[in-house]
């Protein structure tokens, strides 16, 4: 037996629905289904990363984007579940030190806020690419968690500000790969 979106009863899934908890069915472009989505997609991104550590012949970065993946994954089964996420702690730093260290690369990389170009080598500019897909996670988080009773109100902020904290660790990440002989080609200007 499940149940569809209105509360009806149902023999068998329409393929047009899909599983939003348990045997509850929604439509597939139900917020929360397209904020799962995202977040499978930036798990193969990360993955698919990894691929060309190895290419690369990097084994940090590959051990680095490992335990990204593992963040990323628990994320999924939090929503699931509707369990908090509570402090975390990802490559060794706190969200505030993700925060601080996005926000000062100058203080902790000696370069200022990049510019991206493509002399910043193909690990840095996939840890880019791996950034705006975070971004973009994240803005499907807000909108699927939105609180329609009270605006700018979120039912799980701490799935987006992990989300956003995941996007500043892999801006920090891209200080940590870029080539050894980089030299910054300009200032993002901010």
């Amino acid at each position: 037996m499940y149940y569809g979106p209105n509360g009806e009863k149902l023999d068998t899934k329409p393929e047009t629905l899909t599983h939003l908890r348990g045997n509850q069915l929604t439509e597939k472009d139900n917020p929360v289904i397209v904020f799962r989505g995202k977040l499978d997609k930036l798990a193969a991104m990360i993955m698919e990363a990894q691929v060309l550590g190895g290419e690369k012949e990097n084994p940090a970065f590959i051990r680095d984007l490992q335990e990204i993946l593992v963040f990323v994954r628990s994320l999924l089964p939090a929503e699931y579940q509707g369990t908090p996420l509570g402090e975390f702690r990802v490559l060794g730093l706190s969200s505030g030190e993700l925060r601080e260290r996005s926000h000062y690369p100058e203080k902790y990389f000696g370069y200022r806020h990049l510019l991206m170009d493509h002399t910043m080598g193909a690990l840095s500019l996939r840890l880019n690419l791996l950034r705006t897909v975070a971004r973009e996670t994240e803005l499907a988080a807000v909108s699927a968690f939105k609180d329609e009773t009270c605006p700018g109100k979120s039912r799980r902020p701490d799935i987006a500000e992990a989300l956003n904290r995941l996007s500043s660790l892999l801006y920090i990440l891209m200080f940590t790969y870029l080539p050894e002989n980089y030299s910054p080609s300009g200032s993002a200007g901010i």
